[in-house]
């Protein structure tokens, strides 16, 4: 049956709006209850179990368009409806704070509350409960902005058959269905990513805590003459870069910088492993290359196939004025001598866990007071300038030269500040720098 025969433009619609009415108004029918209270239709319709059937509370003052849409709800063979009528808001609102209605359909002109504010307030009183517009053809606009608001669908009165409203009451149903288990799983998964940022923030200061610090580094290095200044920057909440610092026999301190491959939590995971190993292998912090060959041979058992760390190890030996290497693949450190020259020194090797058959070798060089040695990791040599050409060793250079020191080595933070001038952010890599200088 289509509701246009309420609404057609003709005279025998005309007619037929009256005659419904009068036959609404028959002692014992649903026009006669009170305009705040539901009207309640028996289940209409087949079904194999009362089970399925669904609750329908129409919102509609017109009588006639009331009758011609329970009439429709009849009709369907698929599905069983219970069906109250309201003919308010406020009597809608009350209905469904004593019963959940399965679905509403909702006529946007009603004695107490018209348009877009009729879609509103039921909204922001039943959110989960899906809602059918129904609208004149004159203002089909609406029915779009009641979509926006939070309605399901919406029909068109005199455009609509008891079948387009019977699709549309399931349409409703299964949309907001599946917009309530969509927004389900954003909170599960905002949840989830909440206790995952609270789990890699644990993780980034349990790695803060492996950088050096504390009263017996100052003491160790205050001793020896030396100051470090250092910058550590993951790329993500956790890298896996870092930097140490060895006491060593003989009043002697030992450093070193190691770069694992990959980023985020699988190469932080290494980087704890690796500090324990070098920790654990302290005694052999006097022969860099010695050290460097067991851990290679330890983490070519422990690490996956593609995993591996570049890794420089320096010892500085102020009594004889010395500094004693050993590389496996790392960035090359920069030294800078007391007259201001540059060197790059040598950091060739295989980077450990590559190879069980890696050699490393030991490699000296002067330090004498007033030279400054310059670690760093590729995150550094390898970022981009606004041009998008990489920095490289030449611009690392020509850096440090702008960058130095009156009492000689580096100004850090004014180095800093020019590299972050120069780089098209953001970091796409881990970023370790450390600079070790000898008074």
């Amino acid at each position: 049956m289509e509701l246009a025969q309420i609404h057609g433009p003709d005279g025998a619609g005309e007619a037929l709006v009256v005659r419904l009415t009068k036959l609404a108004a028959h002692p014992g029918s649903a026009a006669e209850s009170e305009p705040d209270s539901p009207s309640l239709d028996s289940p209409v319709g087949t079904g194999p179990s009362p089970d399925t059937v669904l609750k329908v509370l129409l919102v509609e003052d017109d009588p006639g368009d009331a009758m011609l849409l329970r009439m429709a709800l009849r009709e369907n063979g698929e599905e069983r409806f219970q069906i109250a009528t309201v003919t308010t808001l406020a009597a809608a609102l009350a209905h469904m704070a004593r019963e959940m209605a399965d679905v509403v359909l909702l006529d946007l002109t009603l004695p107490d509350s018209a348009g877009m504010e009729t879609v509103a307030r039921l909204q922001a009183a039943v959110p989960d409960v899906p809602v059918v517009v129904m609208t004149g053809a004159s203002d089909p606009r609406l029915a779009g902005q009641s979509l926006t608001l939070g309605a399901q669908d919406y029909l068109v009165k005199g455009d609509a058959s008891g079948a387009m409203v019977v699709r549309a009451i399931r349409y409703a149903i299964g949309r907001m269905k599946t917009q309530i288990e969509r927004q389900s799983l954003i909170v599960r998964l905002k949840q989830e990513q909440a206790a995952m940022r609270r789990e890699l923030d644990a993780a980034c200061r349990m790695q803060m805590d492996l950088l050096p610090g504390g009263r017996a580094i100052d003491d160790l290095l205050g001793a020896l003459d030396l100051t470090v200044e250092s910058y550590f920057q993951p790329s993500s909440a956790i890298g896996g870069d870092l930097w140490g610092c060895l006491e060593v026999p003989g009043k002697q301190v030992g450093f070193f910088s190691f770069d694992f491959s990959g980023h985020g939590v699988g190469a932080a995971l290494n980087v704890f492993r690796l500090h324990a190993l070098i920790r654990e292998h302290g005694a052999l912090s006097k022969d860099p290359a010695a050290m460097l060959a067991s851990l290679n041979q330890l983490l070519t058992t422990l690490l996956s196939r593609g995993q591996f760390a570049t890794m420089w190890l320096g010892i500085i030996d102020p009594g004889r004025d010395e500094l004693v290497w050993s590389a496996a693949g790392h960035p090359p450190p920069v030294l800078i001598h007391p007259d201001h020259s540059f060197e790059l020194l040598d950091t060739r090797g295989t980077p450990l866990g590559a190879s069980r058959e890696a050699k490393y070798h030991n490699r000296r060089v002067p330090f004498p007071r007033g030279s400054c040695l310059f670690t760093y990791s590729d995150g550094l040599t390898e970022a981009q300038d606004a041009t998008g050409e990489m920095i490289d060793e030449a611009g690392l250079i020509a850096l440090l030269a702008a960058s130095r020191c009156a009492a000689g080595g580096v100004d850090l933070p004014g180095f800093l500040d020019r590299f972050f001038a120069a780089i098209q952010p953001p970091l796409m890599d881990d970023l370790t720098i450390v600079s070790i200088k000898r008074l």
